[in-house]
């Protein structure tokens, strides 16, 4: 690479095999490498692919990690995907060419909180019933912490809150979200359920155009139970 020392000439934009820039307020000249280092290792693509893997699934499920990681993400210096990348790298897992996602042991929320015992899920007449076990017999436990329920469908790109209810509640209902009429044959959701405080409960989480229009926003430091895996629940 040549540093171009004269302020009379600005160089911009590669002629035959040399490309010319200006950085910083200096000009710069350098031929362009005639291979690249991509050899596409077996190591390399299962890297590559096990990092797009984390990133998709932590960019689908955002609006519940602003809900169940941001706290301790922020103490940590990390944003909710990245936290959510270091707690669940062994929930992906590189297969014959594709990535293989345990959604069930996904950590999607953590916090001093305790959680509630689930005891059932099943659906009957169009509605998913959850049976909870509150867990009282913490002392940290409040009766009006708020269960918030999220129903992930990774084929059909949806992550929603789909029920709200006080801890004391022992069964909650609720439709699954709706997908278009364009998607077919059966539709998997991935249910997940975390405690939060009553304080902050009624705050919404903002997806990420919003947050563009709501300029004044900042995640809110909820407090906040490890999330529990609910079930999975298949529909047509």
């Amino acid at each position: 690479m040549a540093k171009v020392n004269t302020t009379l000439i600005k160089y911009s934009g590669k002629v035959d095999e040399v490309v010319h820039y200006t950085r910083f307020g200096r000009s710069y000249s350098r031929r362009v490498p005639k291979e690249y280092n991509d050899r596409r290792s077996e190591a390399q693509l299962k890297q590559r692919a096990l990092f797009t893997a984390r990133q998709k699934t932590a960019s689908l499920m955002g609006m519940m990690l602003q809900r169940g990681l941001t706290k301790e993400a922020h103490a940590k210096g990390m944003t909710e995907a990245n936290y959510f990348s270091r707690l669940n790298k062994d929930c992906f897992v590189y297969e014959e060419g594709r990535v293989r996602v345990d959604y069930e042991r996904l950590v999607v929320g953590t916090g001093p909180l305790p959680v509630v015992v689930v005891m059932g899920c099943k659906v009957k007449k169009g509605l998913v019933e959850v049976s909870l076990y509150p867990n009282m017999e913490d002392s940290r436990a409040k009766g009006n912490d708020v269960v918030h329920i999220y129903a992930v469908g990774p084929k059909v790109g949806v992550c929603e809150l789909v029920a709200s209810t006080e801890r004391r509640t022992t069964m909650v209902s609720f439709e699954l979200p709706v997908v278009g009429v364009e998607t077919k044959g059966r539709k998997v959701f991935y249910l997940y359920a975390i405690v939060e405080a009553a304080s902050t409960a009624r705050i919404n989480t903002l997806s990420t155009a919003e947050k563009v229009v709501e300029w004044r926003h900042r995640n809110i430091n909820r407090r906040v139970s490890q999330s529990v895996y609910v079930g999975c629940v298949t529909v047509r």
